[in-house]
């Protein structure tokens, strides 16, 4: 009989990042955060372990599936249980946004990942609400002690949502990470 092991990963290397990231989740006050990067990079591991040196209680970390609104709002619901968000699940792209901006308010960090899927035809009524809901939050940043982090791997479609002059969400961020090839020499 061979004895069982576990192994436990422990986080290593991007501590700029990571310090970076930890410091806008400590200043207690609104942030829209951008954090791009490709596919299996560790923007994900990233950011969960920010969360968790943070010391922020109230997280919801959810990924957006690529999926039309019922499959979005489904997961979301999903996150939502997993998470013990408290209050009425969305029904719609703009109650999910302004679910969203609900639950900033009361101090929660929010954290979208896979987040260029709402530039899919499909999806995309999402970001005019979520602008309306970010612009709010901005006018009152001072009071606003949670934020908002949008993760993505796919370039264009983040620049098309956050960075397209025409774009609802344009100029909106306040803070951006890229997360680049990890260098461990």
């Amino acid at each position: 009989m061979t004895p069982t092991t576990t192994t436990t990963w422990d986080f290593y290397g991007r501590s700029p990042e990571l310090d970076k990231l930890t410091a806008i989740l400590r200043r207690n006050r609104w942030f829209f955060a951008k954090i791009t990067g490709r596919r299996r990079i560790g923007k994900t591991s990233l950011v969960r372990e920010a969360l968790a040196r943070s010391g922020r209680e109230n997280v919801l970390y959810a990924q957006v599936p690529d999926s039309d609104p019922a499959g979005v709002l489904a997961t979301m619901r999903d996150f939502y249980d997993l998470f013990g968000v408290p209050g009425p699940r969305p029904t719609d792209l703009r109650m999910l946004a302004q679910d969203i901006a609900r639950l900033v308010r009361a101090g929660w960090v929010i954290a979208l990942d896979e987040f260029q899927y709402f530039h899919r035809k499909a999806l995309y009524e999402f970001t005019s609400h979520l602008q309306f809901e970010v612009d709010q939050l901005t006018a009152d940043a001072a009071n606003v002690t949670g934020g908002l982090i949008v993760l993505g791997s796919i370039h264009t479609e983040m620049a098309a949502l956050l960075e397209d002059r025409a774009a609802p969400l344009f100029n909106r961020i306040t803070d951006e990470l890229p997360v680049t090839h990890l260098d461990i020499c």
